[in-house]
């Protein structure tokens, strides 16, 4: 499997790398850690949601998307989580359907590029 590209998920990177460059390189690390932890509790939580058509939770979780995924540069998981969340509020099923699928294949992609830049990804 190859690793998903950078460019689309992340835009040019810049506002991630301009993010983790104030931090310095041991708070990066941490920050890093933290943020695709927090993803990957949205992955989990809002995939149940979803299941469920929970759609209280499906707007909580899509909330923390929006602002996560905005910080990093993460457009277009961004632009996905808000038309979901909008979707959540009208209870628009059909349209939280047709979202779901591509939003978590880009949080999913954005979790495994974030992932491999933490500084123990290489180990075994």
């Amino acid at each position: 499997m190859t690793a998903p590209a950078a460019i689309g998920l992340l835009g040019d990177g810049q506002a991630l790398r301009d993010i983790l460059a104030l931090a310095g390189p041991d708070m990066a690390a941490r920050i890093l850690a933290q943020v695709v932890t927090d993803l990957r509790g949205v992955d989990a939580t809002l995939s149940a949601a979803l299941r469920d058509k929970d759609h209280s939770l499906i707007r909580s979780q899509t909330h923390v998307l929006i602002s996560v995924a905005g910080t990093i540069g993460a457009a277009g998981l961004h632009a996905l989580a808000v038309e979901i969340n909008t979707a959540a509020h009208d209870r628009a099923a059909r349209r939280i359907d047709s979202l779901a699928a591509p939003l978590l294949a880009d949080l999913r992609g954005v979790i495994a590029l974030l992932a491999a830049r933490l500084p123990d990804a290489g180990a075994s």
